[in-house]
């Protein structure tokens, strides 16, 4: 056990190193026909401006990208509290230009993502070690996530919050597999308003609800859901922005709506053989005759969502497999996805291969396409290196990148597909799921 919090607590050491090392990079920019250069930190100084001065409620009261935050209320609070340290060790005033100016500022918002991954590897070890029963395991399982360079370089480089809804939506998961019917619609509650992604896994963990303790559980942690939502968005219920605060599903899906906001899935395929930049094709336009690419994308997605439940609900696959499976299939057929959407997929894998060791095969490959299709879209980056958005080899790489991404998906949804049901045997404690090969099932029930 030692041995094992040694290895977690130095991997976790280590990460943080590199995000100091990384700390003064400019995340991700793209280069302006005025040659300035604007970026995702950029719009997270305005937003916690935003909040700190006037409040989580007015996050949505203005216009994007300054005065409206696209994300919403979780990150933001993280974002408010840095905040009030920087008017209080820095600028009383919060000056708007020096703010953007601020290395402190930058570097404390870069801290706040690095914060929200180290919390999630936390989560992942403590889950991982109850799941499991073997803490070396565990160590393996959170060190692997805690120390993968796409979840680094989105965190300690780009500064992306993605963290935050990655740790509720762990230990809803988690905490939902060692039998828990609170915890886990608590957590969910929290995830859901951290990034709309997490809502892609609320229908699983209904369905397992209901499978694990009934539509009595359900209603149980719906409550728990209902009354964590309440205290989080109290602020605009109080103030009476609640109906600003409802603006922003629409406002978020209204930003970018085009077929890819660069994101390497099946859409990209489609697209860019044709001449076609995703990035600037509307996701209403047709399709397949009628057909929109938005809804042709939905009703992929839906299909992919519904085979995940049907593992699950078979014994076909882990509750954090068919999550994990769940997120890639979102990212492969839905549309207006980034290229760091593919992030959930991680931590929620890190859950599942310690049971079925196989699952360190899909791991490693959305690490290496995670990381390709950030590096591919960073124009800073790639022109450090001599290249550029256009250079005719990054263009190919990001087909092979896509290509790889579809084939992972579709790979995993027939090998678990084809696998027969893992028989159980119950006790009064312990669900085992035996051995096969190098697979290993394993739940418990929470004392």
């Amino acid at each position: 056990m030692n041995r094992a919090v040694a290895l977690f607590v130095g991997a976790c050491i280590l990460a943080m190193l590199i995000g100091h090392l990384l700390r003064d990079t400019p995340g991700y920019m793209v280069r302006n026909p005025d040659g300035t250069v604007t970026g995702d930190i950029t719009h997270y100084v305005y937003w916690t401006r935003l909040v700190t001065l006037n409040g989580i409620q007015s996050a949505y009261s203005g216009t994007w990208p300054e005065t409206y935050a696209v994300y919403p209320p979780i990150p933001l609070y993280a974002y408010q509290a840095l905040g009030n340290v920087y008017r209080w060790l820095q600028d009383p005033g919060f000056d708007p230009l020096l703010a953007q100016q601020s290395p402190w500022l930058h570097q404390g918002i870069k801290f706040v993502a690095l914060t929200w991954h180290l919390l999630t590897a936390v989560a992942i070890f403590a889950i991982v070690q109850r799941t499991s029963r073997a803490a070396l395991t565990a160590a393996l399982a959170a060190g692997l996530y805690v120390l993968n360079p796409a979840a680094l370089f989105d965190v300690a480089h780009w500064a992306q919050p993605d963290g935050a809804h990655s740790l509720f939506s762990v230990v809803a998961i988690g905490m939902l597999s060692l039998g828990q019917v609170v915890a886990p619609w608590a957590a969910m509650g929290a995830a859901a308003l951290a990034k709309p992604q997490a809502w892609a896994i609320l229908p699983l963990l209904a369905i397992a609800t209901i499978r694990s303790h009934g539509l009595a559980g359900l209603a149980r942690g719906v409550v728990a859901a209902g009354v964590v939502s309440l205290v989080i968005v109290l602020p605009f219920v109080v103030t009476g922005r609640t109906g600003e605060l409802l603006s922003l599903p629409g406002t978020v899906s209204s930003v970018m709506p085009v077929v890819s906001a660069d994101a390497h899935n099946l859409w990209w395929l489609v697209l860019e053989p044709r001449g076609q930049d995703p990035l600037f094709v509307q996701d209403t336009a047709r399709a397949l005759g009628p057909l929109t690419y938005r809804t042709v994308a939905a009703g992929l997605v839906a299909g992919m969502l519904l085979l995940t439940y049907w593992l699950f609900w078979t014994r076909r696959a882990s509750l954090a497999e068919a999550a994990a499976l769940g997120v890639l299939g979102w990212f492969t057929f839905t549309t207006q996805a980034h290229e760091n959407h593919l992030f959930f997929a991680l931590p929620l894998l890190s859950l599942a291969w310690p049971t079925r060791r196989w699952l360190l095969v899909p791991f490693g490959v959305i690490t290496l396409t995670l990381l390709a299709n950030m590096w591919l879209h960073d124009e800073l980056l790639l022109e450090a290196l001599g290249s550029g958005l256009g250079d005719p080899l990054v263009e190919r790489l990001r087909l092979a990148n896509a290509a790889t991404n579809v084939l992972c998906c579709v790979g995993w949804a027939l090998t678990a597909a084809l696998r027969p049901p893992s028989p159980t045997i119950a006790s009064a404690k312990v669900t085992y799921w035996p051995r096969s090969g190098a697979d290993v099932g394993l739940e418990m029930a929470s004392d």
